[in-house]
């Protein structure tokens, strides 16, 4: 890319020394851009923050803060296809996923008052790398997220219906697979464990044309 055909509209100050940036790109939501430092000199509860622009300033102001504290090498939003909050993922020595769920309107009589305008929660926080994870991304739903670190690995993680995160499949740097853990308490076992002689229900798909019998038509 070249800057040089570009031209400058905002610049943000930060604190820190800037190593990493992902804008949110929600339609339900202000703009957003997520700014992650490396800086590992001093320890600061500062290395994530947030900015939401404004549209009566036209600028970005610092919104929130993260609180993460170690050194940040990348950071990615989800993409929203209509979730009422939004999820970060967040690489350091270890993975965090955080959930920015937007707090109630606080204009009183047109005037922002200086409150909280989102409600920040750790969702997860991973040590399966075993090393510093290098990499976030997500897939194009916001639903996968794919992590990848100094062990060779390449990790996918999902959350359930109430919200627990967990990883679904590694994926190491030979092209092989780690086995997916077993599952816990009365959780289904997977469906090639199952017996082969239960019952598998089938679909039958049958082409467009006039049928005079249904059953003679071969089916695939």
């Amino acid at each position: 890319m070249n800057l040089s055909q570009w031209s400058l509209h905002h610049e943000i100050p930060c604190k820190h020394p800037c190593s990493c940036i992902s804008w949110n790109q929600s339609r339900m939501h202000p703009p957003m851009i997520a700014v992650g430092s490396d800086e590992s000199s001093q320890p600061s509860n500062d290395k994530v923050i947030l900015c939401e622009y404004n549209e009566n300033t036209r600028r970005w102001p610092k919104i929130e803060t993260l609180p993460v504290t170690d050194a940040v090498y990348d950071i990615a939003f989800a993409p929203n296809l209509g979730r009422s909050y939004n999820l970060l993922a967040v690489a350091t020595k270890n993975l965090q996923i955080f959930i920015l769920r937007p707090l109630h309107d606080q204009n009183i009589n047109g005037v922002q008052e200086a409150l909280p305008k989102y409600e920040i929660r750790q969702a997860g926080q991973f040590d399966n790398h075993n090393s510093q994870v290098w990499r976030v991304s997500w897939n194009i739903t916001g639903t996968i997220l794919a992590s990848s670190g100094d062990d060779g690995c390449v990790r996918l993680w999902k959350a359930s219906c109430n919200e627990k995160w967990k990883c679904i499949a590694t994926l190491k740097g030979d092209g092989t697979t780690e086995p997916i853990e077993k599952p816990l308490g009365n959780e289904a076992e997977p469906s090639s464990k199952m017996d082969s002689n239960a019952s598998i229900p089938t679909t039958k798909y049958y082409k467009l044309g006039q049928v005079s019998h249904l059953k003679q038509e071969a089916w695939h």
